[in-house]
């Protein structure tokens, strides 16, 4: 075992969603794959969802007293406030861990720790997940040594000279499921197709109440199953309103097995976060996207242009779902070979390897420093 004095500490700091988090833990793993003499140390809101999250991927976590900014008048304040408030928090937890670089993910908590950093002279690395990078990432850019993005169009927001676009790291073990064993897991039947409803990790109202109004109108095929994550806050009403004698259809709040879950499926409908477009191209999976309507600057939908432009999605705004979405699945559902060619269109697009390529430059400037 390499003695204490030996292992270096890299501070990750992100979140606020999962989408910020992920790529973080996604990184962190494989980075202490590649060398076992990193220790990685996260940075996350005080009472927030990271510390359950990142403890159960075994990593240690210090929390900040941070929010996110609402334009308001008194919005602003209040931020500004914590902002201040988070920054002396974060520099302290730099003293104490001295990290020999810095990675931040978005989101507003990534903020103070990454000016933290910059003033004590840490090296800096950002991972931008979305077309359209977020106020953090557009401000911290500056500090950054590399600037790791998903979209080309990201660049054009932040440090030009410094991005690389690599993808988004997801987990490396997202294309393992075996799909036997996978329908298994959730009880589903292997001579049926299935359908996965994503959500995001909150769920989607919008999207469950379409989904609800399609198999209450008898609309779905024989040859056909539903596995439904529909998040915490709609777990309840759903699944009391489904049928118990409707066994084709299989609900749960949130799925943590995703790998098993992909497999399992054969198109999936879902939000438009980047990370769920990074997962569900490098699983290689037809997809109907209703990306998030208020998202900043509509990011959700310049997400899931690349996938429509390259034939492995269709888009449906939430808007014209209700009139759209039964058409669009039905004709999915009937047409096996445009699902394999959106299919192969969405592996050309993955980048399952992305989180290692991340860990494995950012490990290679350290060692350059």
């Amino acid at each position: 075992m390499k003695s204490e004095k030996n292992r270096k500490r890299v501070l990750f700091a992100g979140g606020g969603t999962a989408g910020h988090l992920m790529p973080a833990i996604n990184i962190a793993r494989e980075m202490v794959i590649l060398n076992n003499e990193i220790v990685p140390h996260f940075v996350g809101k005080k009472n927030g969802m990271e510390s359950r999250i990142v403890k159960n991927n075994g990593f240690e976590i210090d929390e900040i007293d941070v929010i996110g900014m609402r334009r308001t008048i008194s919005g602003i304040i209040k931020f500004a406030v914590k902002w201040f408030s988070g920054y002396r928090q974060a520099k302290n937890i730099i003293n104490d861990t001295s990290p020999v670089a810095v990675v931040g993910t978005g989101g507003y908590i990534s903020a103070p720790v990454v000016k933290a950093a910059y003033r004590k002279g840490i090296p800096i690395f950002l991972q931008e997940q979305n077309s359209l990078p977020g106020l953090a990432s557009r401000t911290l850019s500056r500090y950054a040594l590399v600037i790791f993005t998903a979209y080309e169009s990201a660049a054009k927001y932040l440090n030009r000279a410094k991005c690389v676009m690599i993808g988004n790291p997801v987990r490396t073990d997202i294309t393992s499921g075996d799909r036997i064993r996978s329908l298994q897991i959730f009880d589903l039947d292997s001579q049926m197709n299935t359908l996965l409803v994503l959500g995001g990790s909150s769920g989607a109202r919008a999207i469950n109440l379409a989904v609800l109004n399609f198999i209450k109108g008898d609309r779905l095929p024989d040859d056909w199953q539903i596995l439904w994550q529909t998040g915490e806050n709609d777990y309840q009403f759903i699944r009391s309103s489904v049928s118990p004698d409707e066994n084709r259809i299989k609900i749960l709040a949130f799925i943590d097995d995703m790998p098993a879950a992909y497999s399992a499926s054969d198109l999936v409908i879902s939000r438009a976060g980047a990370m769920a477009l990074s997962e569900i191209t490098a699983v290689g999976l037809p997809s109907v996207l209703i990306p998030f309507p208020y998202a900043t600057g509509d990011h959700q939908t310049l997400n899931a242009k690349a996938l429509e432009e390259s034939g492995a999605a269709v888009i449906i705004p939430e808007k014209e779902m209700n009139k759209k979405l039964e058409d669009i699945v039905r004709d999915l559902f009937n047409n096996a070979s445009k699902r394999r060619s959106m299919s192969e269109n969405a592996r050309h697009l993955g980048k399952p390897g992305a989180a290692k390529a991340i860990a494995k430059t950012i490990l290679e400037k350290i060692d350059e420093i």
